[in-house]
């Protein structure tokens, strides 16, 4: 993983370069709208000879600074609507001059606050987002809605269900995308995806993680062994704090292959527990497979982690059915 640090000054320098876009498109749709608006050029002219004339004034005599701005701001706000008038009679959006932001909140600086300055939102989902590319983020390039490929599923009946394994991958995938597209970090609603290794878990695991990462939200994607192993660290005194407090702080963490993590004691169900625990009272959601079934959670695990896991309030469990899709494709050579 990246320094913090690095990824920090990335993340910054990243804003800087968005700033000096929005200011070459702000530029580029001023001449755009005084070039096919006289009326649009003559109103902006006569607000920036208003602005400056209003700051000479109030320069020149302090005492009547106070008036001075308020006529200014009531002048201004009158040309504005005009403004506005103009715009819309030559085809252009009404709002087509306002200045141009990736992040309103922000104004793509990533702080906010006065007088305080704190990070803002948007600058901590990048710093979180490029910290967790070389720890399976990487891999949402390939593993997305877009790739998703059902003809690699038999088409025959599964057997004691209706209809084939096809058709239900077809389901899975589109209740995983209408859940990823209603994605809202303050619901708390998570997915189990259950079941046998092959059947498209994980596929569908990084389709929901790469869709919520591409809307704008915070995603952490690890195995459950990686989970345990910072865990592990962590409580030891081995460092990992700032990823312990990612994985608790993320909008949306997904836990790949619950149940194929080393059980180590005092350290594997606690940390599970604290995890499950704390975002659930924080009201944060997580996306887990496993090929674990409902009882197998129950034996491996204490009552309080398969209960979070599998809470029909906060939890959606799909049940992966079919035969191993790698064993299937093998056989179609």
């Amino acid at each position: 993983m990246h320094s913090r640090e690095n990824v920090m000054r990335e993340a910054l320098s990243e804003m800087e370069a968005q700033r000096a876009r929005n200011i070459a498109e702000e530029k580029a749709r001023r001449e755009h709208a005084e070039g096919k608006s006289p009326e649009v050029a003559r109103l902006m002219r006569k607000r920036h000879q208003l602005f400056f004339s209003g700051m000479r004034g109030a320069f020149a005599a302090p005492g009547r600074a106070k008036d001075i701005s308020a006529s200014m701001k009531e002048e201004i706000a009158a040309i504005n609507l005009q403004l506005r008038r103009a715009l819309a009679d030559c085809g252009l959006p009404e709002d087509y001059l306002q200045p141009v932001y990736r992040c309103a909140a922000c104004r793509d600086t990533g702080y906010v606050g006065e007088p305080v300055h704190e990070p803002c939102a948007c600058l901590k989902r990048a710093v979180m987002n490029r910290l967790y590319q070389s720890e399976g983020l990487q891999g949402l390039e390939r593993e997305n809605f877009a790739a998703f490929d059902e003809s690699i599923f038999p088409d025959t009946p599964l057997e004691g269900r209706k209809g084939s394994q096809r058709a239900f991958i077809r389901r899975c995938r589109e209740f995983c995308e209408g859940y990823a597209d209603g994605f809202d970090p303050a619901a708390g609603q998570g997915l189990l995806l259950c079941g046998r290794s092959g059947l498209g878990k994980t596929f569908l695991m990084n389709c929901v993680a790469q869709r919520v990462l591409e809307r704008g939200y915070s995603v952490v994607v690890l195995s459950a062994y990686k989970l345990i192993e910072a865990m592990r660290r962590y409580q030891f005194g081995e460092g990992g704090m700032e990823q312990v407090q990612d994985m608790l702080s993320c909008d949306l963490l997904c836990i790949d292959d619950l149940g194929s993590e080393p059980m180590l004691r005092g350290v594997t169900l606690s940390s599970l527990y604290h995890i499950l625990n704390e975002r659930r009272n924080a009201n944060k959601a997580i996306v887990v497979t496993t090929n674990c079934d409902g009882d197998d959670l129950y034996e491996k695990y204490d009552d309080r982690i398969a209960a979070r896991l599998t809470d029909p309030s906060r939890m959606k469990v799909i049940p992966f059915v079919g035969v191993d899709v790698r064993r299937f494709a093998a056989k179609e050579l």
